[in-house]
């Protein structure tokens, strides 16, 4: 197998991890903030309040994110029989430090040894035990030990690295990093190349590197905020069915859903597309350089009571919407002169 294709099927096993853990970060994210929202810092601690106990069950469902991302790439490559051992292996990856990079090197190999493992002729009498005692046995116990002896703590040291790096960047570097994590985000609207940026936000946000958090949940409502304005600044350029999708696409933008530009996409990828990528980079590019951050699992519009700077981080949001819907319709509008051109000619 060529390296290209092998490197194009581990970016398919880590999709499909991701998108099984969307949900649980979802759950667990929300909980965590709203806990923190409505009973202040001190919930950290705390187990005798209402908020407290909202706060330790969502801080216990983030503590799975390491082994359900193992456990769901050992899954996407070897089926069932590699859930228990990546689960174990991502559990011993978490308990480690090496955070989200530990867990998808876990299922990586956890995932590839049960492959292996099952290729491996038994004899038809222990046939039934290969699946049910074997494989996890044998893949447990070997990612297991490689991890806490050879590979845990160069991970670990990656990760703790990363996050320094992570929090210590500020101006250019930090908008630099936002824009491309924003500009990801944009690209496909809850594909391949957005699940990276959201996993690499999610990361980041564990370990508390806000800066990369914040700009992924910032892009999350952008590319919807700025077809709705679009649909807003030129109805000419629009539909009636369009112009209710774009109402339609901000409701899902205030709630975190950036599918609500999808349909935009789908009838005019050529100019809708590089248009909210533009946009959203450079909204996230602004408030990466003003330096403002929030430490929520919160998208765009509901986090705003909970930045740094809600006055910078409002301004981020409407430049970035404001781009979105002049380029686009800049691009539209050309189309349609060429096309009104050509009728004249035809006449």
């Amino acid at each position: 197998m060529s390296l290209k294709k092998l490197g194009k099927e581990m970016l398919n096993y880590f999709q499909s991890g991701v998108s099984y853990m969307i949900p649980l970060v979802t759950a667990a994210g929300l909980l965590t903030s709203i806990a923190v929202i409505f009973g202040g810092t001190n919930v950290w601690d705390q187990t005798d309040t209402f908020w407290g106990v909202i706060r330790m069950i969502g801080q216990t469902g983030l503590q799975f994110i390491v082994p359900m991302i193992a456990g769901y790439i050992a899954y996407a490559i070897a089926d069932r029989p590699g859930l228990a051992p990546a689960f174990i292996c991502g559990m011993i990856a978490n308990e480690m430090g090496t955070g989200f990079i530990g867990g998808m090197i876990a299922g990586l190999a956890v995932g590839y040894l049960v492959n292996a493992l099952k290729k491996i002729p038994v004899p038809a009498q222990i046939m039934s035990l290969k699946s049910l005692i074997i494989i996890p046995f044998v893949a447990t116990a070997v990612v297991g030990l490689i991890f806490w002896y050879i590979l845990g703590t160069p991970i670990t040291a990656l990760t703790e690295a990363l996050t320094e790096w992570l929090n210590g960047m500020s101006g250019a570097n930090a908008a630099i990093l936002a824009a491309i994590l924003g500009a990801m985000m944009a690209f496909d609207m809850g594909g391949p190349v957005n699940k990276i940026a959201y996993a690499f936000g999610v990361a980041s946000f564990t370990s508390g590197g806000y800066a990369a958090s914040t700009a992924m949940l910032l892009a999350i409502a952008i590319p919807p905020f700025g077809m709705f304005l679009a649909t807003l600044l030129n109805k000419k350029l629009y539909s009636e069915s369009e112009r209710d999708n774009g109402k339609t696409a901000m409701i899902m933008g205030i709630v975190g859903i950036t599918e609500g530009t999808i349909p935009f996409a789908v009838a005019d990828p050529l100019r809708v597309i590089p248009s909210i990528i533009v946009g959203t980079a450079a909204g996230c590019a602004i408030n990466g350089a003003f330096g403002v951050t929030q430490e929520t699992m919160l998208a765009t519009f509901m986090a705003i009571p909970f930045t740094s700077n809600i006055f910078l981080y409002c301004i981020a949001i409407l430049v970035g919407g404001l781009i979105t819907a002049l380029m686009v319709n800049g691009l539209k509008l050309m189309k349609f002169r060429k096309k009104e051109q050509q009728h004249q000619a035809n006449i």
